[in-house]
């Protein structure tokens, strides 16, 4: 499926119809995340970074860009697109916001909300963190949904964890999770957006 506007439009009315999971947890710090979606003549691909060895937790790991919810963020969109901004350059004028995903729990005690949005433009340019970021991947959506590429595994019973491999790289945790529950929930069944 190559890109266009009516694949946007599609995004939202699935995500604007999806019935939300949230997750009221009072125990759960608030964080936010931004899945962004670049488009090009070929699809859709999705931005993530790769964090550096500096940083303190989650060291090297593959992520979308976001953080936890700040005092001064009006909510978790304004955290999500503040950490975007922060994280990789992307002012939040540039991301059209298509909705929300579900809210998923992290290791480490945060309840994450998950905003898909798309950039706009593809030769977007982008003005990574040096002391956050070691390295922007863009992933083609048609590469994530190929089952060669993704691979499920059951922890334990009724616990899946989903890994999706790219260039010798491996989006896992978290970030893996968030990733797949996009791909089912706003993507037309068997789209290679």
């Amino acid at each position: 499926m190559v890109y266009n506007d009516a694949l946007a439009r599609d995004i939202r009315r699935r995500l604007a119809a999806h019935r939300r999971r949230e997750i009221a947890d009072p125990g759960l710090r608030p964080a936010a995340v931004v899945v962004p979606l670049v488009p090009d003549t070929a699809g859709l691909s999705v931005l993530l970074t790769r964090r550096t060895d500096d940083v303190e937790h989650h060291k090297g790991e593959i992520c979308f860009p976001g953080g936890r919810v700040d005092p001064g963020d009006t909510d978790h969109l304004a955290a999500a697109l503040r950490e975007t901004w922060e994280e990789v350059g992307v002012h939040p004028e540039h991301l059209q916001v298509l909705g929300a995903l579900d809210d998923f729990v992290s290791i480490t005690g945060y309840r994450v909300r998950p905003f898909a949005a798309l950039l706009d433009r593809l030769d977007y340019p982008y003005a990574p963190e040096p002391r956050e970021v070691d390295e922007l991947l863009v992933i083609p959506v048609h590469h994530l949904l190929e089952s060669a590429h993704h691979r499920v595994e059951e922890s334990a019973p009724g616990d899946l964890r989903h890994r999706f491999h790219w260039q010798g790289r491996v989006v896992w945790g978290l970030t893996a999770a968030i990733l797949y529950h996009f791909l089912r929930v706003a993507l037309p069944r068997g789209s290679g957006a």
